[in-house]
């Protein structure tokens, strides 16, 4: 008697290794609104030292600096934005059976929203030619990094480094466990005006310097999970 052929499922890959880090984009508007307060406190030496932030971080970069909103509807859509950014992030974990954190808070059952993420801080990083952040982490439960601003010509200097087999000027790394035969331990993203990246605040990265004129200027902030 011949068996009956039956098809084989194909395989399932399963990443559960390593931490979530989120690429997204915020609304033109979110950059305008930090670049304008950015671009006013940065422009006078007297404010800069008066929101001066860089005591706090450990960047080897000449102004970091708080993020003074005064516009009160400004203020809660960029606060809007931030903590949707971590609830999209803590969805997409509790998704994945992985929220660990957050069951320990509110259980299996506890559906997370906006109330449940509180942001603690947030600043402008103003970076120059051969200026860098040294590989460090942040505190809470989530961290994010918004671009807002690239130098004209350092994709220029990216491109003439493509050639090399780890091109490095101007981009974000983040590393997490070994280096081993068939996985990494780094992962590398390219600064584009708008692109928000959310990842979990014990994740160690580094900001490479570049070259070339012109300012490369970031926004991070943190953020972790509260029951109200």
């Amino acid at each position: 008697m011949k068996m009956k052929k039956t098809q084989t499922p194909p395989p399932k890959f399963l990443e559960v290794f390593s931490p979530t880090i989120m690429e997204s984009t915020v609304p033109q508007r979110f950059v305008d609104i930090v670049n304008t307060a950015g671009d006013d406190v940065l422009s006078s030496e007297q404010k800069s030292a008066k929101w001066d932030w860089s005591h706090k971080l450990v960047g080897k970069v000449s102004k970091e600096i708080q993020i003074p909103v005064d516009n009160t509807d400004d203020r809660a859509f960029l606060f809007k934005i931030m903590r949707q950014s971590c609830l999209d992030y803590l969805n997409y974990i509790i998704s994945k059976n992985r929220a660990y954190g957050w069951y320990k808070i509110a259980g299996r059952e506890g559906k997370p929203t906006l109330d449940n993420i509180h942001l603690t801080h947030s600043w402008i990083v103003s970076q120059y030619s051969g200026e860098y952040n040294p590989y460090h982490h942040h505190t809470g439960d989530f961290s994010a990094v918004i671009y807002l601003k690239i130098p004209p010509n350092m994709q220029k200097e990216l491109d003439k480094e493509l050639t090399d087999h780890y091109p490095t000027n101007g981009l974000i790394e983040f590393m997490y466990g070994e280096n081993a035969d068939m996985r990494s331990d780094n992962l590398k993203f390219k600064p584009e005006v708008g692109k928000l990246l959310v990842f979990p605040s014990y994740l160690k990265h580094f900001v490479y310097p570049f070259y070339c004129e012109g300012e490369r200027r970031s926004m991070s902030f943190n953020a972790h999970m509260r029951i109200v």
